[in-house]
């Protein structure tokens, strides 16, 4: 039995995104809607997680994420996290990261937190040629709230699902797994 073999590029028109599922319609929804005008309008950079079962076999997609730049208000922050940081911080925003249901629950690639990677890995680059303090996601239920909490982020607490990581921090992330 051949292994799959699993690749991240850049969105592009050509990619069939209508069989992905993670479980969560509005995600489903936003990757085949409005992914690709999102890229085209320039106002985010979308990602695939590329799984190949056999040579020469089409591609599925089974995972996304998007990052956009943005401005982050440094009062809106968690008080341990705004030492340093401008009053209208340079920040780069998570906006979605997704995984087809297949991969969820596998303990030995721990398909999220790869991907979660991968994304702070492009941040972390894009910081380098234009700047940026601060990196943002909105977690859209406090279930990924914990989650993203785990990988290093920091809560505003409250009823607030915006979570906050330096940039500095996450390099160490990067470093560190």
């Amino acid at each position: 039995m051949i292994s799959p073999v699993y690749r991240v590029t850049k969105l592009t028109p050509r990619f069939d995104l209508r069989d992905f599922d993670c479980g969560e319609p509005a995600y489903n929804e936003w990757l085949v809607q409005h992914a690709v005008k999102a890229v085209q309008a320039g106002s985010s950079m979308v990602y695939l997680l590329l799984e190949q079962v056999d040579p020469g076999a089409k591609e599925r997609v089974v995972g996304y994420y998007a990052i956009c730049p943005t401005v982050v208000v440094r009062d809106d922050m968690p008080k341990s996290l705004q030492r340093g940081v401008l009053r209208a911080a340079p920040a780069w925003l998570l906006a979605k990261l997704a995984l087809d249901r297949s991969l969820r629950g596998d303990k030995d690639h721990h398909w999220g937190a790869q991907l979660l990677r991968e994304a702070l890995e492009k941040i972390v680059a894009s910081v380098e040629l234009g700047g940026g303090q601060i990196i943002v996601v909105d977690a859209d239920n406090p279930g990924l709230t914990a989650w993203y909490s785990h990988q290093g982020f920091k809560s505003t607490g409250g009823q607030d699902l915006r979570l906050y990581m330096k940039v500095a921090t996450a390099r160490k992330y990067l470093e560190q797994r």
